[in-house]
């Protein structure tokens, strides 16, 4: 990226932070999935209890939104999470390819 007066400008990945950030998703993402199941189910059990209440059909309402945006958020997670470990082994492996094909001296920034 070029900045001011010329000068080129660019930024720095650190791919064992980037692994470490998609990991700590990917168990956001589990714990979510892990919330769920049993909040949604004593949801569920509870409304089974109010058996002609108005608050019946408002406890099974509540259980499925609960259910499908804690399951919508665990897969955001999940797929953050995976893209983050992604482009991290590919940073590695840019690196690497890098490396392995500059001799020393080749480098314009010395």
């Amino acid at each position: 990226m070029a900045g001011t007066g010329g000068a080129a400008q660019g930024y720095e990945a650190d791919p064992d932070v980037l692994k470490k950030a998609g990991g700590r998703a990917l168990d956001i993402r589990q714990d979510l999935l892990d919330a769920a199941e049993p909040t949604c189910a004593a949801t569920r059990r509870a409304a089974t209890g109010v058996d002609g209440w108005r608050s019946e059909d408002q406890l099974r309402k509540t259980a499925a939104l609960w259910e499908k945006q804690n399951f919508t958020l665990a897969e955001q997670m999940g797929r953050t999470g995976a893209n983050l470990q992604y482009n991290a082994t590919n940073y590695q492996s840019a690196e690497a390819v890098n490396a392995a094909g500059m001799k020393p001296g080749d480098s314009p920034w010395g």
